[in-house]
């Protein structure tokens, strides 16, 4: 059953960023210009045919949030008009979408390793083996940000939504590079978007952004991906 918008973390972000605020408001835009969100998929995301499931995202969260966010961004002129942007905007699409589903297979590999019977997981060895990911993660992002932002210093565009979220649900999982200098443009655009003077602050001020993850929880199961 794919995600509904209305139940997407990211999705109630970007709309109350848009000035929709009120709970009936969001739910007629999630039911409205939102419900078909798929159609804005990738085509480097779309399945090649109804029995094809990408091996990279079991749960399909990563496919369906980015074609929630490129629909939202359709909707309320989030896009960029720059054809070099747009690229830019997708080349970042893809390090994300690689980074979330190795944290997955990551975690998942290591409960449920043949000689881990008891599917015990360790997140101090979880943390250890997934920050090697991170700095090949960070290397490819970093360059990719103009600083703060992707397009520079200037409005947010769809992405950085999505690039905002992924980094957020990364840093429950591990902590460590975000407290650090190593990343610096990874650290100041997570300062510069929190702190971003424009109607995001009522997001940030809501409880609803202080609970829960925006995309997927640090520790997935790897039987409910495949139950999809």
């Amino acid at each position: 059953m794919p995600m509904k918008p209305f139940d997407s973390k990211v999705c109630k972000m970007m709309l109350v960023s848009r000035m929709v605020l009120e709970e009936d408001h969001q739910k007629a835009a999630c039911e409205g210009d939102l419900a078909n969100y798929m159609d804005h998929c990738p085509w480097w995301l779309q399945p090649r045919d109804n029995t094809t499931n990408n091996w990279m995202d079991l749960d399909c969260k990563m496919t369906e949030t980015i074609a929630l966010v490129r629909c939202i961004g359709a909707k309320y002129f989030l896009i960029p008009d720059d054809a070099a942007m747009v690229e830019r905007a997708e080349a970042v699409e893809k390090v994300l979408f690689s980074v979330m589903n190795s944290m997955v297979y990551l975690i998942n590999k290591i409960c449920f390793a043949a000689n881990n019977p008891e599917k015990f997981f360790d997140p101090v060895y979880a943390n250890q083996r997934f920050s090697k990911k991170f700095v090949s993660f960070a290397k490819k992002l970093e360059p990719l940000l103009e600083g703060p932002f992707i397009m520079g210093d200037t409005l947010p565009i769809h992405a950085d939504y999505l690039l905002y979220a992924c980094l957020y649900d990364l840093r429950v999982f591990l902590p460590a590079p975000f407290e650090g200098s190593d990343y610096p443009k990874i650290t100041n655009f997570m300062d510069k978007f929190y702190t971003y003077r424009s109607p995001i602050r009522r997001w940030f001020a809501s409880e609803e952004s202080k609970t829960g993850e925006y995309i997927r929880p640090p520790v997935p199961h790897i039987m409910t991906l495949l139950d999809r």
